[in-house]
């Protein structure tokens, strides 16, 4: 059979490979002729959202999640510490709900799930021009060690703010981008 050969299928390789480098460098030509833009990168921000971002007032949460979600948020939008003159203030409300589960016969659990519920409201001049909500959920597993559940549950909240955060500056930045944009567009006279 054809289709075996030790030499075909060599050359059939290379010419997939071929191929697949190919279809790599036209894909994001392709993505950016339809508006895609990544919202992550060197390049991918441009300086009007990045100046909106760094303008925004990050109010306090209570609670010790509370405040480290606001601190994920600090380093998230004001990277070079927080403004001297805000244009927008970001509320944010964190809910956090824990559950045990994988139960034993001796009904205790073996790992626990933490559930992120998160809203958020950006304001400017005390009207709120975007609001957002979205839930995470993140677990781990109970170990027989009292310390390593601790500091597993410890770890699992600090990523926990971190995602939070990630998500609501992409959801932000995502706002302004698109603000920007009509903004120039309306500016052009389309």
């Amino acid at each position: 059979m054809w289709w075996f050969s030790p030499q075909l299928s060599q050359s059939r390789l290379l010419f997939a490979g071929r191929l697949l480098a190919v279809i790599a460098c036209l894909l994001p030509l392709a993505l950016t002729s339809c508006g895609f833009h990544p919202l992550y990168g060197k390049d991918s921000y441009n300086a009007t959202v990045q100046n909106d971002l760094a303008s925004v007032e990050i109010l306090p949460l209570k609670d010790r999640t509370g405040q480290l979600v606001h601190n994920a948020l600090l380093t998230n939008f004001n990277p070079l510490g927080e403004p001297t003159k805000a244009r927008y203030r970001l509320l944010t409300n964190v809910i956090v709900g824990e559950s045990q589960q994988a139960l034993r016969k001796d009904d205790t659990a073996t790992r626990n799930r933490i559930t992120y519920s998160v809203a958020f409201y950006l304001y400017e001049n005390n009207a709120a021009v975007m609001t957002g909500s979205f839930s995470q959920m993140f677990s781990y597993d109970f170990l027989d060690q009292h310390y390593a559940n601790v500091s597993a549950d410890d770890d699992i909240h600090r990523r926990a703010a971190q995602s939070v955060a990630d998500e609501i500056r992409n959801r932000v930045a995502a706002y302004f981008a698109k603000a920007a944009e009509v903004k120039a567009k309306s500016g052009s006279g389309h």
